[in-house]
């Protein structure tokens, strides 16, 4: 070993990763078919060499691993501004140097190393201090000690716009030395990929969705309520109960009984039915999803609890639902031009329609709008993020008994569960946990109880069983129910009329749009001639540019423009990757421009006809069958 290296190495790694540190300096040399010299190559560079099975096979290269990675780099041509970069193998750290050197500052660099006593042997040898530095942006995995954050670094490494840029170098011998390792990293991120490329897909879908949603749940609002309006609703002392899905829902469901009236229930979208079976009223429920099935909201009684959503949200459960709606920020630039005169008239800076904190599942909003009432206890049911069972969710939600999935499908993998023990999981499932550790830790003023009885540990909370945190923390009396009943509009009367008045213009403005749009698309029509030209004009472009600019702060400041552009996501998916590609002179860069204007311009002028169809089915034929009339019944 050489001493003053791994002194170098566990000094920086110290820094960096502690309990990286910790794991070296006390775990036990694990057992391997496998032994790793260290040895100079005939350049002077340390180089690794492994014994197994009688054979001698060299890390990156036995005479001059500095050429191997200068022919790596020669096969991937240029390497793009913020591509991502994946190195499976440390070895002598020599490549991972050299290619830290070398790309942008903006790839973002991830390491999977398949063998943790090659790590450990590897930082006994080699310098791999500057990996550690705290200012480097670089990703880093060691089977057998962070291998679970693998879906975690993905996620932040890899997306739509760069994917295409994605390089990877797989270090000398690794795929002999580590076949399967190697083959179940690989073929876990071409899945990451090409579950993408599914999401992307469903993007655009959901992008189409979405302005129907928008448009045929607009009068949901017209009528609806604010969730500002439950903000401070509860005393500190009043516990609000998140009831989620999970399949330990069905061992203590019956005991949340015993809590109403002396809590605030809110329950999830997916938990609804079987709450609802069982006799449980919950204060109020809450969806997010834009593409959630009506199944879910076929229930007779459904309509006896409140509703929080948002206008994007299905339009099936927002119909099924005859009851109260509370509203948070849905992102709709149709919204947010509804209540722009409110805001101004209340003079409070304040939104009308806030948003709602999420951490990218139905729990982790029904938490933050529990918060935002003013409890400072929160009891969590049925909050598995686990395969508890091997099932998803609890018998009757999405069928009346819930069939057990394979767990041996790869997309699954172990972390602590409750009981002391393993518990399987996927990675969205994580990511949410994740969220809500991280949270309650930041709101320590917040007293979290993990009622669950089954699934993943959720770190900083206090375990504990549902009739236990019921007869602790549900002591007092508290009628949620008659404070939300109090509840007063969005909109007042003469509000109302102004917002009749949106849905009734709203054919106008997507003609204008569309007008708009095809103005735009002659100035990029006459930027692509400019950029044809050997010689571009000064001062033509000039023009060009400045009639450009305004086009796009038209697109990109009315609402109405604004609405169409959020249905074109799909399209601004497709161009989005271009964007990341530099060219080499100014003609190419101004034609990229020119091309994609034309394409989006284009787009623009089909969403808007589009977008008109579905406006006349929805707001227009609603502003001519609901006239707003006076206190005589006088038609406005």
């Amino acid at each position: 070993m050489n001493k003053s290296v791994y002194e170098k190495n566990m000094e920086a790694l110290k820094k960096k990763y502690p309990v990286w540190a910790y794991i070296l300096e006390n775990v036990k040399r694990k057992k391997r078919n496998f032994d790793v010299i260290a040895e100079q190559s005939l350049m002077g560079e340390t180089i690794l060499k492994v014994k197994q099975d009688g054979k001698e096979l060299y890390l990156n290269g036995k005479y001059a691993p500095s050429a191997v990675i200068d022919r790596w780099f020669e096969k991937q041509g240029t390497i793009e501004e913020y591509a991502p970069i994946i190195i499976l193998g440390i070895s002598n750290g020599e490549h991972i140097r050299r290619i830290m050197e070398s790309v942008p500052k903006t790839c973002n660099i991830l390491i999977y190393e398949p063998s943790f006593e090659l790590f450990r042997r590897a930082m006994q040898e080699v310098d791999l201090s500057f990996v550690f530095q705290p200012d480097i942006p670089v990703g880093l995995m060691v089977k057998g000690i962070n291998e679970n954050e693998r879906a975690a670094y993905f996620f932040h490494f890899i997306s739509y716009d760069n994917m295409t840029l994605l390089r990877y170098y797989i270090s000398g011998n690794y795929q002999e030395l580590f076949p399967e390792e190697t083959e179940e990293f690989i073929g876990r991120l071409q899945k990451y990929i090409s579950d993408i490329e599914v999401a992307w897909n469903t993007r655009v879908r959901y992008t189409d969705v979405k302005a129907v949603n928008v448009l045929a749940n607009l009068h949901h609002l017209y009528e609806g309520y604010s969730i500002r309006e439950l903000f401070g609703m509860l005393p500190e002392d009043i516990p609000v109960i998140i009831v989620s899905a999970g399949p330990s829902l069905n061992k203590n469901i019956l005991e949340l009984k015993r809590a109403v009236g002396k809590a605030c229930i809110i329950a999830t979208d997916t938990a609804m039915k079987p709450l609802l079976d069982n006799g449980i009223l919950p204060d109020l429920f809450v969806i997010i999803d834009g593409l959630k099935p009506e199944i879910l909201f076929r229930h007779k009684d459904i309509s006896k609890v409140p509703m929080v959503t948002m206008i994007a949200v299905s339009t099936e459960p927002m119909s099924l639902h005859k009851g109260k709606k509370f509203f948070y920020a849905s992102g709709s630039a149709f919204e947010e031009e509804l209540t722009r005169d409110i805001l101004i008239e209340n003079g409070t800076g304040e939104r009308v329609i806030p948003n709602l904190m999420s951490g990218g599942s139905v729990a982790t909003s029904a938490y933050a709008l529990g918060l935002n009432m003013g409890t400072r206890i929160v009891i969590l049911v049925g909050q598995d993020l686990a395969m508890t069972e091997n099932k998803t969710h609890a018998d009757g939600t999405f069928q009346d008994e819930m069939d057990q999935i394979d767990v041996e499908s790869g997309m699954y993998f172990e972390v602590e569960s409750v009981d002391g023990g393993k518990v399987l999981t996927r990675a969205d499932f994580d990511l949410y946990r994740k969220w809500f550790e991280d949270h309650f830790k930041e709101w320590s003023h917040v007293k979290v109880i993990d009622a669950t009885e089954g699934g993943a540990l959720i770190h900083n909370t206090k375990i504990m069983t549902l009739k236990k945190a019921v007869q602790k923390y549900c002591r007092k009396e508290f009628n949620v129910k008659w404070h939300i009943a109090r509840c007063k509009k969005i909109f007042t009367e003469e509000q109302r009329k102004r917002v009749l008045d949106y849905f009734s213009g709203s054919l106008d403005k997507l003609d204008e749009v569309k007008k708009k749009a095809k103005e735009g698309k002659g100035y990029y029509e006459r930027l692509e001639k400019l950029a044809d030209k050997t010689v571009i004009s000064e001062q033509g472009l000039g023009k060009v540019l400045k009639k450009i600019k305004k086009f796009n702060h038209y697109m990109e400041t009315d609402y109405m423009a604004r609405m169409v552009m959020d249905s074109l996501d799909g399209l601004n998916f497709t161009l989005r990757p271009l964007a990341y590609q530099k060219q080499d002179d100014q003609n190419c860069e101004l034609m990229d421009v020119a091309k994609q204007g034309q394409v989006l311009t284009y787009g623009v002028t089909v969403a808007a006809d589009e977008i008109k169809l579905i406006a006349e089915g929805t707001i227009v034929k609603y502003a001519k069958e609901h006239p707003l009339q006076d206190g005589k019944d006088k038609e406005e």
